[in-house]
């Protein structure tokens, strides 16, 4: 289906969240009650996944006769994580918009002007917006928002084909046409409701109807909005599919936070769904965490979140706590998923506290263990052979080793092109040299402290327009064929990026989306049905029945963002090495 009419006749409401979005949302509401609703596009939720949104958004703006361009008092002063203005990224879906309008003549840009704000000087404006700053404004006031949106609609509607903005009258016309054939569907649709019957004319003239229709997914996801909804149009359709759309944000919403520790997460769920059926569970699981939280108050151990090396080439540790976490993906990321083997969920408790990487591995640590032990590396590395021209031909690659990767490489990048065996082989000598047990992390202890405590797709949440900020996947500055997360650049668009280069999540790990693979010391099993109890309940390395191939976690530096999530696995064989694997390691420790 596609999202956008063919046809001119449109209106693109342009403005930004953090500054307008109510004010958009009030002139929205406005228009639509003397416009068609499918005539005005103010929201880009829509805009299909892996489809390029700068080409989509301008093939949106060219099918528009009217441009509004929402200016709030914040409007040019949002800034993004890295402290720079919004506006002056050439990626903002804002600025994209504008320039889009303004280069073509056939439509009518008018700068709405809200909040009190001031209309913006051509000297604050980027080049390809500058001309904005020379369009005739016209301004919204809070105390006569009526009748200034009156004028605002007034123009808008001169701009407008004849049988969109006298769209009422030609619909009046048609209905007196028809008036005596469709009576009996009249009926229907007005006094008993049933849509079988109504010919889909209830959405003329049924109230609830009427008001569904205009309702954005904002509205509808809304729970207080569909309350409301619900309680004034409990036996209407709508009203049941309002109560639809509840139950689904609610059930949602709960995934999320089920196996939560965060109180504060458990407080804001009650105060938003307090009458569903999940806050009885919320407030249950509530009352645990804080009967939990005052058996511990007398305690007066160290921090579980402490940092140590054993030797000055060891890789620096973090002490993880022990806890519990649900194991797999969440049901809202399964549409993303070409295989099932994240599921079903299950109940992880890690017993004991033990200790992992704060980073991954890396080249200059690796060397010292090559060096010393006098490993043989192999000359074959398994990579893509040219990833512009040929960006699917994987296969091992001649003269590739864990030093010559077919990148730039420092000592403080991941060591790659490591086999399981290499990396339990390092395992092994580190164990030697410290007397301290060395090892791979099992799975369930990987994603346990990858997530550090979140229940989300990533250890930050489910927003991919942060995941640059947390690791090295493929972004937008790659080949078209391999850009899968147009989101966001993360600066690194070929090869691994130095550990430590991203933000770390709540226990410290840096890197536990993306940079490489990480091998952990579990076989791989395509479900999670069958896991035995010494995993559950332990977070013991699963190892039965057979190990044809080893798990890989984590993602690597060449994956979109459903192959960074803290759930994504992958089998592996235990020999082969990667110019997209590496490892992390971990270390047991002694109960206190």
């Amino acid at each position: 289906m596609r999202w956008w009419t063919a046809r001119k006749g449109n209106v693109f409401i342009n403005y930004r969240r953090e500054d307008s979005a109510a004010w958009a949302g009030r002139i929205h509401d406005r228009l639509v009650r003397s416009l068609p609703t499918r005539r005005i596009f103010i929201d880009v939720d829509n805009i299909p996944e892996g489809e390029p949104f700068a080409e989509l958004l301008d093939q949106k703006v060219a099918q528009c006769d009217v441009f509004l361009a929402v200016i709030g008092p914040d409007w040019l002063d949002v800034h993004d994580q890295s402290g720079n203005r919004r506006i002056d990224n050439s990626a903002d879906f804002v600025r994209i918009e504008i320039a889009s309008a303004l280069k073509r003549k056939n439509i009518l840009v008018i700068p709405v002007v809200v909040g009190g704000a001031k209309m913006p000087s051509a000297n604050e404006l980027p080049d390809d917006i500058r001309e904005l700053a020379g369009r005739n404004a016209l301004e919204i006031h809070s105390n006569r928002f009526h009748q200034d949106a009156d004028r605002l609609l007034k123009r808008v509607r001169s701009a407008l084909p004849f049988y969109v903005r006298r769209r009422r009258a030609i619909r009046y016309a048609l209905t007196s046409l028809t008036l005596f054939s469709v009576a009996a569907a009249f009926y229907t649709a007005v006094f008993t409701s049933k849509l079988d019957t109504a010919f889909g004319l209830e959405r003329f003239i049924r109230p609830s109807a009427i008001e569904w229709e205009t309702l954005t997914y904002q509205d509808k996801t809304n729970p207080a909005y569909l309350r409301d909804f619900i309680d004034r149009q409990t036996a209407t359709p709508e009203g049941r599919e309002a109560a639809y759309w509840l139950s689904f944000i609610t059930e949602r919403a709960w995934s999320k936070i089920e196996d939560t520790a965060d109180t504060n997460k458990i407080a804001d769920f009650l105060a938003t769904f307090r009458n569903s059926d999940q806050a009885k569970l919320a407030s249950s699981r509530q009352e645990q965490l804080h009967a939990n939280a005052e058996g511990r108050s007398g305690q007066t151990d160290l921090s579980p979140l402490a940092r140590f090396r054993d030797c000055a080439e060891c890789p620096e540790m973090i002490v993880i706590p022990p806890g519990q976490f649900t194991m797999g993906s969440l049901d809202s990321e399964k549409f993303q998923l070409q295989d099932d083997d994240e599921s079903p969920r299950q109940p992880i408790t890690i017993a004991k506290r033990f200790a992992v990487g704060r980073f991954e591995v890396t080249l200059g640590e690796f060397k010292v263990f090559v060096n010393q032990t006098g490993r043989s590396m192999g000359d074959e590395c398994i990579g893509i052979f040219d990833p512009v021209q040929r960006p699917g031909s994987w296969g091992e690659i001649p003269q590739r080793n864990f030093i010559n990767a077919g990148f730039v490489q420092g000592d403080d990048h991941p060591a790659v092109c490591v086999s399981w065996d290499d990396a339990t082989a390092y395992a092994r000598w580190l164990s030697k040299r410290t007397g301290a047990e060395y090892r791979l992390p099992t799975e369930a202890e990987w994603e346990y402290a990858a997530r550090a405590g979140s229940q989300e797709s990533y250890s930050f949440g489910d927003d991919e327009s942060l995941l640059c900020q947390f690791g090295n996947g493929a972004d937008r500055s790659l080949n078209a064929a391999w850009d899968a997360n147009r989101w966001c650049a993360d600066g690194k668009p070929f090869g691994s990026a130095a550990v430590g280069s991203y933000k770390p999540n709540l226990f410290g790990l840096r890197d536990s989306h993306g940079n490489v693979h990480e091998w952990v010391a579990d076989c791989y099993h395509n479900s999670y049905a069958d896991m035995p109890d010494e995993t559950k309940k332990a977070g013991a390395a699963w190892l039965s029945p057979s190990c044809i191939a080893r798990v890989i976690r984590g993602g690597c530096w060449a994956y979109p963002a459903v192959g960074l999530r803290s759930a994504s696995r992958e089998p592996w064989e235990q020999f082969k090495r990667s110019y997209c694997v590496g490892f992390r390691i971990a270390r047991t420790l002694e109960e206190r």
